[in-house]
């Protein structure tokens, strides 16, 4: 994946971006740290987050106008949090530090004039650097305007130590009068601080640059000036702060302003809900009011995917470890798990203020570890043959209409396997409906190898499909499955499709049971962008009288089933855990509307029906197919769709096999198939090569694909009894 791919995904993330209050601070403090670290009682490490962007927190803590309070959020919601009374509530609590770190001397000067903030800041910073800062003011004790602030508010022995630290650190002083222009032409820079009145009629506040701070005189900076035509002593200090940066800059030789967006800007693209926080007053006891702060940040998509939230990080990060993972030359690729769990379904674009899909670079993502064959082969592979077989021969086929065909009806691999008889109702109650004019299409659209980054296989696919569509002259597909109309809205855009819900809606209904209790409507995923299909749903539903329930997570930002992207081959818990989350959603039992969803969140306690179940009633609750009665199914359906295939059957075909329910969900779980254990047996009894255990079961292995096959089993009368199965990918080789 290019680096500009990667940079403009990451630039879409605002988790990084500022909370609120910060954005708002000309110091940047961080108000949220510092409000963390107060409601925990941790004084002294909220007075370390104070000192790290606030110079002379003695002075500026006190006194501090907060304009992050106008920000807050929490203004909307009971009242702003008052910060500033948190600021002086951390001096009370904790001592100065000490003086900070200094750089070695530059062997630079600087002149400060005035003792106002902006100078005593300016003077702080610079000396920091390593600058020989010599300040010019009046009075016994630099302060300017501060000199005039009562005892309660700021005590007169703050500005001392003040003045003492800063001598400590190197700068000295001078009481001359007017010396700025003597001092320019010795090739010396100087900063005037105009928030000081006795410096005020030097500089005239248009004449200062409020990025640079530099005046029209090269060399002579300024700052301090009023904001709103009245003194702001968070302005100020950072006035003093941003010009002693651009005087470093200066003596450097370095752009005044390239790279300092961050340092200047008040605006924040973060995005904080405040759906479902309480209405709280402010707070008289510090620690409650600190307590109060939602600690803002985005993290819309982390809270609501069971995957993003398993990973510990939010959507700038992942992106940065998939970038990471790519650099990787030799060693673990450790962040391939983790790309090829995501179901891709989108929901995380939804909720995004800025559109982040992770989906796309999921996508992006598995398709680069393809072509850079880097892609462990174990992942997709179960999925990528069973498309295989769902577009093979005994389970795939066309049949056009038997006068012409103006439709084409397409249910699927997954609707066609897991329901078949309802399937096969469906095309015989069309095909009564288009009179004779209605084609029958068997097969998978190629969804898995999209998924998998394996743009080869789903290219197959496509001109396959295209192909049979164009001999029919192009008619409609009426499309049952959602999946399937993403993938051809995406790489057939020309192909006319429908789905089955709107054309049943059109051409009418068949009669009905008597509807069921209120059932929860889940929307599939690949619906998210696609009203028509879900509205159509929902006249439907209303149509029969049955009764459903609107789920928070339903339409638009509907989730996943498990199924999407392949997640439950990737990461079968992960994609459990997010079954239980949706169907915690609703005490009621699940209605979905297509065979995937289905058969994903069938299997719990709840009962989860298909629409086709209440269009077209089976005559008994039929539970999850599984992966090896889906196949069987297909492969029947297309017999009675189609006709029978020209491939002659498999000798192990008719084995008769005995699996347990118990042992039957291990093979589930295991991706091992019915026709493979078929095929093990098949070769152990042909070659009678199997070994017996004590208590008389047999052990056979076969070597099929990549996957070798364990079958422990009990043989009776030419019938099979499975007791336990396994499978891997390594290969012993016997060494002489």
């Amino acid at each position: 994946m290019e680096r500009y791919k990667l940079d403009d995904f990451e630039q879409r993330c605002i988790q990084d971006e500022l909370p609120y209050c910060q954005a708002a601070c000309p110091l940047k403090v961080d108000a949220k740290a510092f409000c963390a670290a107060m409601a925990q009682k941790r004084f002294d490490e909220a007075r370390k987050i104070l000192s790290k962007t606030m110079p002379l927190p003695d002075i500026i803590g006190r006194i501090c106008d907060h304009p992050c309070q106008d920000a807050c959020i929490l203004s909307q919601k009971g009242g702003a949090i008052l910060i500033g009374k948190l600021e002086r509530a951390c001096l009370q609590q904790t001592k100065d530090t000490g003086l900070p770190l200094r750089l070695p001397p530059k062997g630079l000067s600087v002149t400060v004039y005035g003792g106002g903030l902006s100078s005593l800041t300016c003077a702080f910073e610079l000396a920091k650097k390593g600058y020989q800062v010599c300040m010019v003011f009046n009075d016994e004790t630099p302060g300017g305007r501060l000199l005039t602030l009562t005892q309660e508010v700021l005590p007169q022995e703050v500005l001392v130590t003040a003045w003492q630290n800063l001598q400590r650190l190197g700068v000295t002083r001078s009481s001359g009068k007017d010396p700025i222009r003597d001092c320019l032409k010795e090739g010396n820079v100087a900063y005037v601080g105009i928030d000081d009145p006795e410096w005020t009629h030097l500089i005239n506040g248009n004449d200062i640059d409020p990025i640079t701070y530099e005046t029209f005189t090269k060399g002579l900076f300024a700052g301090g000036y009023l904001r709103n035509n009245k003194p702001s002593p968070s302005w100020e200090s950072a006035d003093g702060k941003r010009a002693a940066n651009s005087i470093d800059r200066y003596f450097q030789g370095a752009s005044l302003t390239s790279g300092r967006e961050k340092e200047f800007s008040l605006d924040t693209k973060l995005y904080t809900s405040i759906e479902g926080v309480p209405t709280l007053s402010p707070k008289d006891d510090p620690i409650e009011e600190a307590k109060r702060c939602i600690q803002c940040e985005c993290r819309c998509c982390v809270r609501e995917c069971v995957f993003l939230e398993k990973y510990k990080g939010y959507p700038k990060i992942y992106v940065r470890q998939i970038y990471n993972n790519f650099a990787i030359v030799r060693g673990s690729h450790s962040a391939n798990k983790m790309i090829n769990s995501c179901s891709l379904c989108g929901l995380c674009e939804v909720l995004c203020p800025n559109d982040f899909s992770m989906a796309e670079l999921c996508r992006f993502a598995r398709e680069e570890m393809v072509e850079r064959n880097i892609m462990p082969p174990s992942v997709h592979e179960f999925a990528l043959l069973d498309m295989e077989h769902a577009n093979s021969p005994r389970s795939s086929g066309f049949r056009s209409g038997a006068k012409t065909t103006e439709a084409i009806f397409f249910p699927g691999c997954q609707l066609s396997g897991a329901m078949p008889d309802q399937t096969e109702r469906v095309a015989n109650f069309l095909g009564k409906m288009f009179d004779g004019k209605m084609g029958i299409m068997l097969g998978c659209c190629g969804a898995p190898a999209w998924w998998a980054g394996r743009q080869d296989k789903l290219n197959e696919v496509i001109k396959n499909i295209e192909k049979t569509v164009e001999s029919a002259g192009n008619p409609t597909l009426i499309l049952a499955c959602s999946s399937c109309n993403e993938v051809f809205k995406n790489f057939m855009p020309n192909l006319s499709r429908v789905s089955l819900w709107q054309v049943l809606l059109e051409k009418g209904l068949p009669e009905t049971r008597p509807a069921t209790e209120t059932l929860a409507l889940h929307d599939p995923c690949t619906t998210r962008h696609e009203p028509e299909w879900r509205q159509s749903v929902r006249k439907i539903l209303q149509i029969l009288g049955q009764p459903y329930e609107e789920l928070v997570f339903g339409g638009e930002a509907t989730r996943c089933c498990g199924y999407g992207g392949l997640q439950s081959m990737a990461d079968p818990d992960l994609a459990r855990e997010g079954v239980s989350r949706r169907l915690q959603e609703s005490k009621n039992d699940f209605l979905t509307y297509c065979a995937m969803c289905r058969e994903s969140l069938s299997g719990s306690e709840k009962t989860v029906l298909h629409l086709l179940d209440i269009l077209f009633p089976p005559p008994a609750e039929k539970k999850r197919a599984g992966f090896s009665k889906r196949q069987q199914n297909r492969e029947l359906l297309r017999v009675k769709l189609l006709g029978p295939c020209d491939l002659a059957p498999n000798p192990w075909d008719d084995l008769l096999i005995s699996i347990p329910d118990a042992v039957r969900e291990k093979l589930e779980d295991r991706h091992i198939l019915d026709s493979d254990i078929r095929q093990t047996l098949w070769e152990a009894s042909s070659t009678g090569r199997y070994l017996i255990s004590p208590d008389g079961t047999r052990l056979a292995s076969s070597r099929i694909g990549n996957v070798t096959f364990w079958v422990e089993y009990r043989e009776d009368d030419h019938s099979f009894t499975i007791v336990n199965a396994w499978s891997h990918r390594m290969i012993m080789e016997l060494m002489s």
